[in-house]
């Protein structure tokens, strides 16, 4: 199980959900959990093995898959992707320098120039290749990911901007209430104004 501490264990488990196509509404039904518990624990780097061995169980597969997984991703289109072709497009993309990254991948050039050759990488030269890129797991293996992360950046916001229209309307329905109490208060002034006339006229 050594691998399992070399692994984002929320992001594998995202990755393998998303090669399943099991979308996360449907995974957190499965669990009995609500979407925000669901994604909470697609954010954890960690798991209890407990938990883990239940969420295997959910979705068909065994503990040693779900550790061992680094299947070439599909992409939208039904294409898998060639690991060493995604590799050297990240490189060419952030303009990085392939020396000083095959010293932070603690590799030779000539291994990983072989990299580029390689359709499918292993968990060990998966995990060395998004950690020396800065990256993750899944958005080395899915070129979509940004789009997606912008999607789940778009659901917190629509939960943000049903937030602030709750209390926009709160805040509104306060100044109404202010409103009308001014109103019922400069009534009663008036009314207590006319009351000191009529008794100061008694009395006069």
């Amino acid at each position: 199980m050594m691998q399992s501490s070399l692994i984002h264990m929320g992001q594998r488990l995202k990755q393998i959900l998303k090669q399943k196509k099991i979308k996360i509404v449907d995974f957190a039904k499965m669990a009995g959990f609500t979407n925000q518990i669901a994604h909470y624990h697609l954010r954890k780097g960690d798991m209890k093995r407990a938990t883990m061995e239940r969420f295997c169980g959910l979705i068909g597969i065994t503990i040693e898959e779900f550790v061992r997984w680094n299947g070439a991703m599909l992409l939208t289109n039904g294409k898998s992707i060639h690991h060493g072709n995604r590799l050297q497009a990240i490189i060419a993309e952030k303009g990085l320098n392939k020396s000083k990254l095959a010293g932070r991948l603690n590799m030779s050039r000539r291994t990983m120039y072989n990299l580029f050759e390689k359709e499918n990488f292993s968990p060990d030269e998966l995990d060395r290749v998004v950690k020396g890129l800065d990256t993750t797991t899944d958005a080395f293996l899915n070129p979509g990911l940004v789009q997606e992360s912008r999607n789940t950046d778009s659901e917190e916001m629509m939960l943000l901007r049903e937030k602030y229209y709750k209390l926009l309307e709160e805040h509104n329905q306060l100044l109404k209430n202010y409103a009308l109490l001014k109103d019922e208060v400069m009534q009663l002034k008036k009314e207590m104004t006319a009351l000191r006339k009529q008794l100061s006229d008694k009395h006069a």
